[in-house]
């Protein structure tokens, strides 16, 4: 499967240095179920760490091209960032890029395991730019960043299981 780049211009904001994060986890739902839940920018704030709101800034609310805007809380630090979705393969790959702000692509990737069972990836990539300074936050928020990607898979994997029922159904976003 193509890599973050081959979905994102991870380099097209030229940053000279950029972090990679991975975490992976299965979640007890098929596949279809699992990218419907992560595709509804509405139920973000049920799973992503630290989300404290997200909303569309484009015509498309879903699917590839969709734009949107938001910011997370780290504790120490709030990070806001313009993002577009640059990756989208039905069932299978979710894929966004910064535009503004925060720089960062980040892609989730999921793979049945059986009928019942998803894997999934979170790949999260982000840029350390600018002087000193700015590299010492950087490595600051790699920790806080890491513990962020780790906690959300992990809710992600409750939260999803939860809104869905084993039948299938959803319960609604909010």
């Amino acid at each position: 499967m193509p890599g973050v780049a081959s979905y994102c211009g991870a380099s097209s904001r030229k940053n000279p240095k950029l972090v990679r994060l991975r975490t992976a986890r299965v979640i007890e739902r098929p596949a279809a179920q699992v990218f419907e839940y992560i595709a509804d920018y509405r139920r973000l704030t049920e799973w992503v760490f630290g989300i404290t709101g997200v909303r569309a800034v484009s015509a498309l609310d879903y699917g590839l091209s969709a734009v949107y805007e938001g910011s997370v809380d780290l504790g120490p630090k709030t990070l806001s960032s313009t993002a577009r979705i640059c990756g989208w393969e039905q069932d299978r790959l979710i894929a966004l890029e910064s535009l503004a702000g925060f720089e960062f692509t980040a892609t989730l990737r999921m793979r049945d395991e059986s009928a019942t069972r998803t894997a999934i990836e979170l790949d999260l990539v982000y840029g350390t730019s600018g002087g000193i300074a700015a590299r010492a936050i950087a490595r600051g928020l790699e920790p806080l960043l890491a513990m962020a990607a780790r906690h959300t898979t992990e809710k992600l994997c409750s939260s999803c299981a939860k809104a869905i029922a084993p039948n299938g159904n959803q319960k609604g976003a909010g």
